[in-house]
């Protein structure tokens, strides 16, 4: 497994809040990782997250 990013950093690099990123988990948009009590996310699924939400024109 590679690093995984917090909910925090996912959310400075998305400029979200951090309730909107626990949001998109919740709602499985997001494919997050819960360990103990905390949420991570796998860099590649942020960027496979990213990759489906850009807009083309």
């Amino acid at each position: 497994m590679s690093n995984l990013l917090s909910l925090k950093e996912v959310a400075e690099k998305l400029n979200l809040c951090y309730n909107a990123v626990y949001y998109y988990i919740k709602n499985r948009k997001l494919r997050g990782i819960k360990l103990d009590k905390v949420w991570r996310v796998e860099p590649e699924e942020l960027e496979r997250f990213i990759q489906e939400r850009k807009v083309k024109v």
